[in-house]
């Protein structure tokens, strides 16, 4: 059992089943479900180390940390380029839009008619510059 819990298995590998605790016992399965002391002190040991967090060395968790700072670093900067590309793209959509708007008043009073027809009180159409 102290080897399978300090995960240093010689016959098995390494999971921690009754079935291993048996094999590295070098006793036949029947013989290690008779044992009812052992297997309960077994699955003890199994219910405390899985509710036991694994301590690691302060060295090791600022390591593990670091990395994990790094990982996200890059996400974020891939993320920003991501973003200023779409403001790119949508600022040149508004200017071909703005454009178009501009060409179509210039040669169409029906359009500049509309538009002021359709102006709310916060939107100023755009006048054909002369």
């Amino acid at each position: 059992m102290a080897r399978l819990l300090a995960k240093r298995p010689e016959h098995t590998d390494g999971q921690l089943t009754v079935a291993n605790l048996a094999r590295e016992a070098g006793v036949c399965r029947a013989t290690a479900n008779r044992a009812e002391i052992v297997l309960k002190e077994f699955r003890t040991a199994l219910g405390d180390r899985r509710r036991a967090p694994v301590a690691r060395s302060p060295k090791i968790r600022i390591k593990e940390l670091e990395a994990e700072v790094t990982l996200l670093r890059g996400q974020e900067r891939q993320e920003i380029g991501k973003l200023r590309q779409a403001v790119q793209v949508m600022a040149q959509q508004i200017q071909v839009l703005a454009l178009g708007a501009v060409t179509r008043m210039r040669y169409s009073p029906e359009a500049v008619e509309e538009a002021g027809k359709t102006a709310g009180a916060n939107v100023v159409p755009i006048r054909p510059v002369s």
